[in-house]
């Protein structure tokens, strides 16, 4: 059995060594892998984190034919259905209509639904996607151009495209920098990155938890593998981002409506995450603070990505 690397911590964004332990754990494989948090740069991740062998292990067939590969959605990886409902045209219109250029990048594009989306507005797409199933099937069902891989595998030139697309993905990396200024080579010089992450920890349920969570000493155990890397909210999400070469020029925090939460673990765990909710609906609706979704939409700076220091 493979085992997960355990060396001492140091954050896989900025590489700081002020490391805070934050309430929270997985339990994979009869390990525990803490959650952490950068008092430098704000992010939380995993530790240990898991090897790539475990994590293509992790992501087996039964995660794309379940709903965990877009965080809490209903439907599999490759049904047109699903993916034809998380298709957002009100974010492909925003891109069109407001900023410049027509060539499109998906890192992560599933069976191809955004990609189709977004030829039928009249953008160039091209696709990057890790299953081949879903290759297939974008190539197979909308004669997509996709490459099967991870974006630094595919090679593209220089200045490739004006915009790049990051749906549910930045999460799952495990080594988000090296991916952010990849993007960064290949956009054209002022191109855009649209990135969208979940961000669990930024919701007010999340933020009095962990205050409740740290003054008893204990840690919530996350009843799902360890799916998600990282953990960012705003501020460490603007920080990668700005590290990386990009200037945000839009940020946005969305909530899942109360009605649609995806609810886990113990019973009062879950009664509790239900009733703040409701609040949580009215502060992100009115004031645009504690959303459980992030979308970043981040611009191309020259000079490129700087070097972080501990």
């Amino acid at each position: 059995m493979h085992q997960m690397t355990d060396t001492p911590p140091r954050c896989p964004v900025c590489g700081s060594s002020r490391i805070t332990e934050r309430p929270f754990q997985y339990l994979f494989r009869e390990r525990r892998l803490r959650g952490l948090g950068c008092a430098r740069c704000g992010v939380i991740f995993i530790h240990p984190q898991p090897t790539s062998e475990e994590l293509k292990e992790l992501y087996s067939s039964e995660y794309f034919e379940g709903g965990d590969f877009r965080c809490g959605h209903e439907g599999g990886y490759c049904d047109p259905a699903t993916l034809q409902h998380l298709t957002d045209p009100t974010l492909l219109l925003h891109i069109r209509d407001s900023y410049r250029g027509n060539r499109l990048l998906e890192i992560g594009c599933a069976g191809g639904a955004f990609l189709n989306a977004a030829r039928e507005l009249g953008f160039t797409v091209q696709g990057v996607e890790l299953s081949e199933d879903a290759c297939r099937m974008a190539r197979e069902t909308f004669g997509l151009t996709v490459f099967p891989g991870d974006v630094i595998e595919a090679h593209f030139q220089d200045g490739s495209f004006d915009v790049v697309f990051m749906g549910d993905v930045l999460e799952h990396l495990p080594d988000p920098v090296s991916t952010l200024r990849e993007v960064h080579r290949i956009l054209a010089a002022g191109g855009l990155l649209v990135l969208g992450v979940p961000s669990q920890t930024n919701s007010l349920f999340s933020r009095v938890g962990f205050r409740i969570y740290g003054a008893m000493g204990k840690r919530a155990t996350v009843a799902l593998p360890p799916y998600h890397l990282f953990e960012y909210r705003p501020a460490s999400l603007g920080f990668l981002l700005h590290e990386c070469g990009f200037r945000i020029d839009e940020l946005k925090q969305d909530l899942i409506p109360p009605n649609r939460i995806h609810l886990r673990g113990p019973a009062l765990q879950r009664l509790g995450k239900k009733l703040f909710q409701y609040p949580n609906w009215v502060l992100t609706g009115m004031f645009g603070i504690c959303g459980d979704r992030l979308t970043a939409f981040a611009i191309k700076e020259t000079p490129g990505p700087r070097r972080s220091s501990g």
